[in-house]
């Protein structure tokens, strides 16, 4: 019972004596308007992010011209400063294909899968080994990288410039 009485004290006072730190504010406008010619990103009070090139910025707006998948798009965007509720800057990544990521992934796969069956087979004959088993890491593999030839990688937020 002191012991818990004394915990709960040494709470209240750790409290009571530490300064209170406040999040630091990301609210300067100025810091967005810097990032004109640059690619961000930018969430809308509705929830929405939208990558591309910031082509202006002043005050009241920004003006966005619009990132897909594979290049920028014609479409430019105004955002008016009172619908804009973050801006990151961001890493447009286009057509950039996750070969290597996906060939690790099928290569880890193909071993699992090597693996339960190397199990299934001791199992079912303990005698005879188990021949073969290696290659399920190399179809894994290949079959990895032929699904990551299809998998583009997304754009990226980076650093948090403007929040409100």
């Amino acid at each position: 019972m002191k012991k818990l009485i004394s915990i709960l004290m040494t709470s209240v006072l750790l409290l009571q004596i530490a300064p209170a730190v406040p999040a630091k504010s990301k609210g300067d406008w100025n810091a967005v308007k810097a990032l004109t010619n640059s690619s961000v990103a930018v969430k809308t009070k509705t929830g929405e992010t939208h990558y591309g090139l910031m082509r202006s910025a002043d005050d009241s707006s920004i003006t966005v011209q619009i990132a897909d998948r594979d290049d920028f798009t014609p479409q430019e965007i105004n955002f008016r400063r009172d619908e804009v509720t973050k801006v990151w800057r961001a890493r447009l990544r286009f057509g950039q294909k996750n070969i290597a990521r996906g060939a690790w992934i099928g290569a880890g796969a193909g071993l699992g899968a090597g693996y339960i069956a190397a199990l299934i087979h001791s199992a079912r004959d303990p005698g005879d080994p188990f021949v073969g088993g290696g290659l399920f890491i190399l179809y894994g593999a290949a079959a990895g990288a032929v699904a990551g030839r299809f998998w583009k990688k997304n754009h990226k937020k980076q650093e948090l410039v403007y929040s409100t």
